[in-house]
This record gives structure tokens, sequence and C-alpha cells, in this order.
């Protein structure tokens, strides 16, 4: 586990700095003209087509739609885990479309948290050295304070030692969540975050997301197809035929 952590950290050494966000805006994410497509065969398919939105700073945006609608091809898109065939994504001041790989990477790292799914927990590590890994990886002094602190936080300072094999569906969320939070980001994404956890567990995880998220005045972007999200959220988009529709009331 020390080894992988150790190589992480060499890999950061490759990166140039990213300058730093600035001030905050009223609007925290801006996504103009977007379009990607994904070729299929001899045929081209059109995900998103020149789609404009803004998220808010500092609030909790819901992106609603049907599977397979590209909900989570628009996050990773915003998060600069790929590139659009056109258009623009800019968070805070910084234009992610204009970033190299390795820029976009360190931003990430720097600036955004990530909540998935199935938690993406590496089984060959305990509890507490998943939460570390983003902390070694932004060097980032008394990580392991931290870490165990942000175990309190979710519920699990005393499984800091147990693997992810060993714990629920919902304690590994839990982890997933200490861990995307705990190097501070300015910019939470979350894919499906209960998709696969019961309807009660589901709902514990996303009160304890937005309670977190709230304390730490974090913006929060959450792709769901659940339309009952909608009722937590500031602001609410479906995406529907390939454009992004902002739904009110």
């Amino acid at each position: 586990a020390s080894e992988t952590i150790l190589a992480c950290m060499n890999n950061t050494r490759q990166f140039s700095s990213v300058e730093p966000v600035q001030s905050p805006r009223a609007d925290l994410i801006r996504l103009q003209n977007l379009t990607m497509h994904y070729q299929e065969g001899d045929r081209q398919r059109t995900i998103l087509d020149n789609v404009d939105a803004v998220f808010p700073q500092g609030k909790f945006t819901v992106l609603l739609g049907q599977s397979g609608s590209g909900k989570s091809t628009l996050l990773n898109l915003i998060a600069g885990l790929d590139q659009p065939a056109a258009g623009e994504v800019w968070i805070d001041h910084q234009h992610m479309t204009g970033l190299s790989e390795r820029e976009r990477t360190l931003f990430r790292r720097q600036h955004i948290g990530f909540v998935f799914q199935f938690f993406n927990l590496l089984p060959t590590l305990t509890v507490l050295e998943n939460v570390l890994l983003p902390l070694q990886l932004n060097q980032i002094k008394h990580a392991k304070t931290r870490a165990m602190d942000g175990l309190e936080k979710v519920g699990l300072g005393d499984r800091h030692g147990a693997y992810p094999d060993q714990l629920s569906g919902g304690e590994q969320q839990r982890v997933a969540i200490a861990r995307a939070m705990l190097h501070e980001p300015m910019l939470i994404l979350a894919d499906e975050p209960t998709g696969n956890l019961d309807t009660r567990t589901g709902e514990q995880i996303t009160q304890l997301l937005l309670e977190l998220v709230k304390a730490e005045r974090q913006t929060l972007v959450m792709v769901t197809h659940n339309p009952e999200m909608a009722t937590f959220a500031d602001k609410v988009y479906v995406l529907e035929g390939q454009k992004l529709h902002e739904k009110n009331g």
C-alpha cells in the first residue's frame, strides 16, 4: 500500500503548477457551446449538441436524465477527464478546455473531489489509506490527522484499519465521501452516488453529503436519474435530446 502511495506522489512531480483559482464568482462552472460525439462503427453519435449552462458557486445542482442520455459524459467534460468535440468549459477563472492533459490532472487533484456510484476504493488499501491518498498526492501536511478527522465526520473513525470488502455499501460510500472532501476542493462531482445503495441508505448518504458540502461552502454537482433528488437541489438541469434544459419549480 505504501509503495502505491509513493508511486502516485512521484507521478505528481511530473506536473507543472496550474494557476490558483482566483476570487469566487456567482457561477462556478460555465459551459459554452459544448458538443460531444462518439464514433459507433461507421456512424457518429452526438451526445451533447451546443450545450450552454451555468452552475452556481456554493450551491447544489442536480443533473437529471435517462440512462444513456450523456449525464456522466457531461460530468467527465466538466472535470476535464474528456475533451469535447467543440465548445468550452470554465471552472471559475480557469479555462479547462485550454489546459493540457497534465494541467487538467493537476487541477483536478487540487480543486475537484469525486464521489462515484461504485465507490472506487482501492481494495488493497485500508480505509485510512484510501482517504489519505489525495492528501498524499497534494503533499498536504498533517495528512493522517486530517484523514482521521474526516473519517470521524462520516462516522467511521473506528473502522480506519478495515479494508473495503469488510464494509457495507453505505460505509464504503461514506469513505468515498471523506476521501473526496478532505483536500478541501471547491467542487464536488457526484456520479449516481446512491445508485448502488438501497433507498434508506441512499437517503442517509445524500443527507450526509449535503450537510458536509454546506458546512464547507463547497459546490456540489450530482448526476442522477432519480427525480426525487431535485427536491434537495438549488438548481436542476434535465439532459434530454442532446440538450441541457433548466427545470424551474
